[in-house]
């Protein structure tokens, strides 16, 4: 959970450095100004990110606290997931359009998502 909370600051600070934040001028230069459209694609990927992690992370702690699931099958799970909010991430905020990292980041997203609702729907059944 770590990792995904450094990504997370770190497309949060992202936000911050493209808006021109007095802060951020502090720590790095702004050479150019940045289009509507990039910021818009980096509050975006933040937003996502912000939206499915907490989701992704209460499901993984019931279910580790259930103690009916193997480590290597959360640990499956959790390496699709964070593959897919990275690729998701990384396609928005540095990347005009990539096709693939969108496509993959969102299926990594999905399936880890489901790979533990499954097992949470099971355990409770």
């Amino acid at each position: 959970m770590g990792s995904f909370t450094f990504f997370y600051l770190f497309l949060a600070l992202r936000i911050g450095y493209i808006r021109g934040s007095r802060v951020m001028k502090l720590v790095f230069r702004m050479d150019k100004p940045v289009s509507e459209e990039k910021l818009y694609r980096n509050v975006r990927a933040h937003g996502n990110f912000s939206e499915y992690v907490p989701i992704f992370s209460i499901l993984l702690l019931v279910i580790e606290i259930q103690g009916t699931s193997s480590m290597a099958y959360l640990a499956i799970a959790t390496l699709i997931f964070a593959y897919g909010r990275l690729a998701h991430g990384i396609c928005f905020a540095f990347f005009d359009h990539s096709p693939f990292l969108r496509i993959t980041g969102m299926l990594g997203t999905y399936i880890g998502l489901a790979l533990l609702a499954y097992k949470a729907i099971t355990v409770a059944v």
